[in-house]
């Protein structure tokens, strides 16, 4: 009978439903649970850029990308190998987690060259996990001193489309070996490594050009024979700190010393081509400084000059300045 259909199949029990959904209730809490992760790591990695991109020096640059790694993964050591012109060895390796001990141990022996491992890395530049290094194909073995490592994340860094160096992290804190997780978020922060590079390398030029063109502002020694005169000129490191403040010294007969100070408001190319505009009126370029400067700046520079003695018996003794007559001191 067609009415009958369907009266023998048995409806789950409520502990059966109410075990089903314990199931899918722990399924769904591991997902948010990952989810909540992979948000940490994200932001992790955005405030790991940010912190990349703040360093404006390469030295700089370099420790904080592998440093950075090693949180991200949570990694107790961590290495950035550079490679020479030849793209074959290593020319610099920048290491962080090493003890004293281990640091000095490898001091003696030499830090890698892209042998072994390091070296298939360098070969076959993609991603690279290994949970047991000593039975890798490539494994050439450690050298006296170096710690017993056994797994390893390896990462290319290319600047500009060229393989700058790469990224080598080991032995994660929880002893468990690298997952695909380390090895994207590692990805990803190798990225944005080889753009915060090429910025300080851009900068790093800026600088040059900004240094060579404010030495080039320099006025010449004075041939003060029989005295003899010298200049020291130390750059900004900062290139917003770039000016054209000049300070001058000269030993007088009597032991006191002249002191000369150029001050300029400002502290960038176009103070420091304000005070050459002001300290040579009448060299050939002080036209053409002058227009450009009120193309690109319609406000104007102010320049103060100082000139006076400094005797140095008197210890800290204010400057004095010569009177209008040019008699005396006032």
């Amino acid at each position: 009978m067609a009415g009958d259909k369907g009266k023998g199949a048995r409806q789950p029990s409520r502990p059966d439903l109410l075990a089903r959904l314990d199931v899918e209730l722990g399924r769904i809490d591991e997902q948010l649970r990952a989810l909540a992760t992979a948000k940490d790591r994200i932001q992790s990695l955005l405030d790991a850029v940010v912190a990349i991109t703040r360093e404006v020096e390469l030295p700089g640059v370099l420790h904080r990308i592998v440093t950075t790694a090693m949180d991200l993964v949570g990694a107790r050591y961590g290495a950035l190998g550079v490679l020479d012109e030849s793209g074959e060895y290593l020319k610099q390796f920048v290491a962080a987690g090493l003890s004293e001990q281990e640091r000095a141990a490898l001091a003696e022996v030499g830090f890698p060259r892209g042998l072994g491992v390091l070296g298939h890395l360098i070969r076959h530049p993609e991603p690279l996990r290994a949970d047991d290094i000593p039975s890798h194909p490539a494994s050439a073995g450690f050298p006296p001193g170096h710690p017993r490592l056994r797994t390893l994340l390896g990462v290319a860094v290319s600047v500009r489309g060229e393989i700058y160096g790469d990224l080598y992290l080991s032995e994660r804190r929880d002893g468990r070996p690298f997952d695909l997780h380390d090895e994207n978020i590692v990805v990803a922060l190798a990225s944005a490594a080889g753009i915060a590079i090429e910025n300080v390398r851009l900068l790093e030029q800026v600088r040059a050009g900004s240094e060579q063109f404010q030495r080039r502002l320099l006025p010449t020694l004075p041939d003060m024979r029989p005295f003899g005169a010298a200049a020291i000129y130390q750059p900004a490191a900062e290139p917003h700190h770039l000016g054209g403040d000049w300070y001058d010294a000269i030993l007088l007969p009597d032991g006191a010393v002249a002191v000369v100070i150029g001050d300029v408001v400002g502290h960038d190319l176009h103070a420091a081509a304000a005070m050459d505009a002001a300290a040579r009126p009448k060299s050939p370029s002080a036209p053409r400084v002058a227009r450009l400067r009120c193309a690109h700046r319609p406000t104007a520079s102010h320049v103060t000059y100082l000139t006076g003695p400094y005797p140095l018996a008197s210890g800290h003794g204010a400057a004095a300045l010569p009177g209008a007559a040019g008699r005396g001191w006032a």
